[in-house]
């Protein structure tokens, strides 16, 4: 085969090495934006918690008076006025039908699981009747992200119930009700959105498919990957096991440096599903984080835990099926070794810089 033919057929498989690179400049996992609410309803009046990343609310309201880097208690007191306003404007809380004001009661620094600081704000809505017919919309942070998801909780008496707040949708008590559906679609496209997203995931899951040659080996692959991740991803999000974020994501890195240096040095892989279920493991609390920052009871966690993991794999299979045709070109490409060692150079470079950068970080 001349140069030529040899470009032709490296062409044919330019887009896997912009899924591979695109990730470059990336210095987190999962870019998706996300914050929490809570909220306990009684008979007249609702306590809300807002938990917004501390980052986006200082390039929003200047927290940071002094430029020092450092956001103080003292700054976020003399910014009460500020975040009362903006959860006036960006929260839409309606009783019987008629509007209420927040009544903004403490502010304070939350940090979550990776020791990532947000600003909690405690507020209260006093309804003039009650509370029997209630409307909340939540759009926190969609004047920077379009595509922000807010992930709350809402108490109503022994009950508990999960719901994303995103593009403008809103959570009723009464009369409307649309039982567990809402909970399944969004936690399932939340699910999918955070694979799609996970660049790390992705390129680890990608760097195992390269050395596939048959359809059998990428059933057993995914199969093992899927197994694996919603085992840990069950058991952190319920809370039976809770390890190190740092260490996981910093672990989550090594397992894509380890897949690119085997892709390299051994001209043969088998029995690929036994390092994919033990890696598949990791990634599987990797997965967890966002869920585990709720703060949910077993039995309200069940099925968005169940729906999340859902979208996870519908995600994951798209982005196989998509990647598979191309795989299997490389497979039967005469300079597939270069190809794989070039890509999986690539794969190796990435994990490393991941590695360093939440190590340090």
């Amino acid at each position: 085969m001349n140069i030529c033919a040899f470009l032709r057929n490296a062409v044919s498989t330019a887009w896997l090495v912009v899924v591979f690179v695109g990730s470059v400049g990336i210095s987190f996992s999962h870019p998706l934006s996300v914050s929490y609410s809570s909220f306990t309803i009684d008979d007249e009046l609702v306590r809300a918690t807002y938990r917004l990343p501390m980052d986006d609310m200082d390039l929003l309201l200047n927290l940071d008076q002094d430029l020092d880097n450092k956001i103080t208690d003292r700054e976020l007191i003399d910014a009460h006025d500020q975040i009362e306003n903006y959860l006036r404007e960006h929260v839409t809380f309606l009783a019987e039908g008629i509007n209420i004001d927040p009544d903004l009661e403490r502010i304070a620094t939350w940090n979550d699981s990776n020791d990532f600081p947000y600003l909690e704000a405690a507020v209260t809505y006093v309804a003039p009747t009650s509370t029997r017919l209630l409307e909340v919309r939540v759009g926190v942070m969609t004047d920077l992200y379009q595509d922000h998801r807010n992930l709350a909780q809402f108490h109503v008496g022994a009950n508990r119930e999960q719901f994303v707040f995103q593009n403008g949708n809103a959570w009723y008590r009464e009369p409307v009700s649309t039982g567990n559906w809402q909970t399944i679609s969004e936690f399932t496209q939340f699910g999918m959105e955070h694979i799609v997203t996970g660049f790390d995931h992705l390129l680890f899951l990608l760097g195992l498919l390269l050395v596939g040659r048959s359809f059998r080996n990428l059933v057993e692959i995914v199969t093992s990957f899927t197994i694996a991740h919603s085992l840990t991803l069950a058991l952190a999000a319920l809370g039976f096991i809770n390890p190190l974020s740092w260490l996981v994501e910093a672990g989550i890195a090594l397992s894509i440096v380890y897949v690119g240096l085997e892709n390299i040095l051994l001209d043969t892989v088998s029995h690929r599903w036994r390092i994919t279920f033990f890696f598949g493991l990791l990634h599987g609390f990797g997965f967890a984080g966002v869920l585990q920052q709720m703060d949910l009871a077993r039995g309200g966690l069940a099925l968005s835990l169940l729906t999340f993991n859902l979208g996870v794999e519908i995600g994951q299979v798209a982005v196989v099926a998509l990647a598979w045709p191309i795989l299997t070109r490389i497979a039967k490409n005469p300079y597939r070794m270069i190809i794989v060692r070039s890509l999986s150079s690539v794969i190796v470079i990435l994990g490393t810089y991941w590695f360093v950068q939440r190590i340090i970080s």
